[in-house]
């Protein structure tokens, strides 16, 4: 359950940020590997901590969003929810099959498949509540939802951490698998499937840009100027969805802003 309110609140826990590969190994050798599996993977780390964020986000301002800002958050969690549901679908339908075809190894991605069985009733039930309060705000809850997320979040957060290294494991393959292709391929497919005002502005305002000393400044791949439009046209028709986000336009993390 969300403590109390306390002063500079960001979206760094209570679920924690995942480390990409290619920093750790950067550490621990002095230089970035030359290694598609862990770029892939580490491209993965990316798209997962903006679902942590975005997790820790709403977690963390649940209890404190006021009346008049309900529907706002609703519609943020919502976004959440979509971006989430693109991406772990995005897996199971064109990721995980185009590995398994490569490897030649039936039911090597099982392991994933069966986390992802594992907190996506939860993640039903979640979606379905936002879904019944949407059209009437005022019957929100902040406790409510907070009970919905503690029923699946710590296992979509064991999965989000545990399916790194599996991933990184896979080298084992070499060139069997063009991993990086994958990971870059289906993650510009999935992207192009996102609401434009909705899901895609989520996913630019909980991207952290210093994140790992600025490492990953320049993903997604968009030029800055073009990051920038996106977020002052599109990012401005539901413009109250996005205080709630971790990160402000600029890709920083921000103090929330329900609880602070």
């Amino acid at each position: 359950m969300p403590g109390p309110i306390t002063k500079m609140m960001f979206a760094n826990t209570p679920f924690d940020i995942i480390e990409t590969p290619v920093y750790a190994q950067r550490k621990a050798t002095g230089k970035k590997p030359n290694d598609q599996y862990a770029e892939a993977a580490s491209i993965m780390v990316l798209v997962h901590n903006v679902i942590i964020r975005g997790l820790n986000s709403i977690y963390k301002q649940a209890l404190h969003v006021k009346s008049e800002d309900y529907a706002d958050f609703i519609a943020y969690a919502t976004c959440w929810c979509e971006f989430t549901d693109n991406h772990h679908n995005n897996e199971d339908e064109s990721i995980f099959p185009t590995i398994e075809a490569q490897t030649g190894e039936k039911g090597i991605m099982d392991e994933d498949l069966e986390q992802h069985r594992a907190f996506i009733v939860g993640f039903r039930a979640l979606k379905s509540y936002l879904d019944s309060v949407a059209e009437t705000p005022a019957r929100f809850s902040g406790a409510q939802l907070v009970f919905l997320l503690d029923e699946f979040a710590p296992q979509l957060h064991h999965h989000l951490t545990d399916e790194i290294p599996r991933m990184v494991a896979l080298s084992r393959f070499g060139d069997r698998i063009s991993m990086l292709k994958i990971i870059e391929t289906e993650g510009n497919r999935s992207a192009q499937a996102l609401s434009k005002t909705g899901a895609m502005i989520f996913f630019l305002r909980n991207s952290d840009l210093e994140f790992e000393e600025g490492l990953w400044k320049n993903w997604p791949p968009i030029p800055g100027l073009v990051r920038w439009s996106i977020l002052k046209t599109l990012g401005r028709w539901h413009v109250g969805w996005w205080r709630f986000a971790s990160c402000d336009e600029s890709g920083r993390m921000q103090q929330l802003y329900a609880g602070n």
